[in-house]
């Protein structure tokens, strides 16, 4: 088993979008990789939240039960994180973001005790002979926004077009290069690295699907820009939230709104509850957006469910592809994977796999073993 103090190296960096804005990357890396995984985060997510572990000890340490607010504690975390101080607090969803050099080169588990390699599904892929690289999607987690809004987008695409340009900087062997900027000409060239594959969660098991179906475009030689995709509960259908006519008419009109004013947020806060306790993690976590969601965001996650069943035809039909999903997801419903799997791609090189279960948070620490049988005999068929 890899030793994060040992051979593993867990390194942060950036680059810039064609819209120049900062993205926040990171790469645990070990020595004679058998290949690379790029791994995308959810929606009002981050990179760490969603693929490393949460630290249990020092959560149960530091918040301890019936605290009545840890609002001292995520500014004492802040403060560390940040000696110049940046107002980042998790009170302001339109936080500017720190002064970036003070966290390029620096090991992730070490700006913050919330998050451990110890357990992560990051070492899971380590031990399984991977590198690992993920990235902070725009407006979310560390990296930038447009209009320094946190959690802000309007079209999904836009951020598929920044992982692509992140897919491709690691196929370069350029991640510690952060005078990386965009452009055009580069992207596509044969990978530097080996093999290199995409890997998403949520949100993110979209957008690898999706990334599949533009980056067709960098095909060169037979070679896919891509060598395989691995998208786990992936937000492929959401019309469970608008069963009910009442929702429906309610999404209309958002989708009106989102066309004068995307920035505007929805006007009622969701009553979330709290029940579990990866909730109450990612509840406390300063860089977990945890506040109403602009009409803009909420109607390009309808738009992106459509465009990708409607771009299905661009999807390389022999490229490997692992689609695993449980079936009692209280959050994206299994129903939009098993369409996929059943239908729109029941002809191409897709291994589809229906976990037991109530679970949203696959690649969580608690859970992330219940995922690897199949990730293993996937990568297994791979390697040969």
């Amino acid at each position: 088993m890899a030793s994060r103090n040992g051979n593993v190296k867990c390194l942060m960096s950036h680059f810039r979008n064609r819209k120049n804005l900062l993205v926040r990357t990171y790469k645990a890396v070990i020595p004679e990789p058998k290949g690379s995984f790029v791994l995308v985060h959810g929606n009002c997510c981050h990179f760490r939240a969603e693929f490393t572990a949460y630290n249990m000890n020092w959560y149960m340490e530091k918040y301890k039960i019936g605290l009545p607010n840890a609002d001292d504690v995520v500014r004492g975390e802040l403060d560390a994180m940040y000696p110049r101080k940046a107002a980042t607090l998790r009170a302001d969803p339109n936080a500017k973001f720190p002064h970036y050099s003070t966290l390029d080169g620096k090991d992730f588990f070490d700006v913050s005790p919330r998050f451990i390699y110890e357990g992560s599904f990051v070492q899971k892929l380590n031990d399984l002979g991977y590198d690992v690289y993920g990235l902070d999607l725009q407006s979310h987690g560390m990296s930038e926004g447009m209009y320094g809004r946190r959690n802000y987008y309007v079209c999904l695409d836009e951020i598929i077009e920044d992982v692509i340009q992140f897919v491709d900087i690691v196929k370069r062997g350029k991640f510690d290069d952060t005078e990386e900027k965009y452009d055009a000409e580069k992207i596509g060239q044969p990978s530097s690295i080996g093999k290199v594959y995409v890997g998403g969660l949520s949100m993110g098991g979209n957008i690898v699907l999706r990334l599949a179906e533009l980056a067709s475009i960098y095909k060169r030689g037979g070679q896919h820009f891509i060598d395989g995709v691995l998208s786990m509960a992936p937000m492929t259908d959401l019309l469970d939230y608008v069963e009910q006519a009442g929702k429906k008419v309610q999404l209309l009109v958002s989708k009106f709104i989102a066309l004068f004013y995307p920035s505007c947020t929805l006007f009622l806060e969701e009553d979330r509850v709290v029940n579990s306790i990866n909730g109450f993690f990612r509840k406390n976590d300063p860089h977990v957006f945890n506040f109403p969601q602009c009409y803009g965001v909420v109607s390009s996650l309808f738009t992106a469910t459509h465009k990708l069943k409607d771009d299905i035809g661009l999807y390389p039909k022999d490229l490997p592809t692992l689609l695993i999903h449980a079936v009692d997801d209280p959050v994206c419903t299994i129903s939009g994977s098993r369409e996929l799997a059943n239908n729109y791609m029941k002809d191409y090189n897709l291994k589809y796999v229906e976990l037991d279960g109530k679970v949203h948070c696959i690649t969580s620490a608690m859970y992330n073993e219940r995922l690897l049988p199949a990730l293993k005999e996937w990568l297994r068929e791979l390697e040969k």
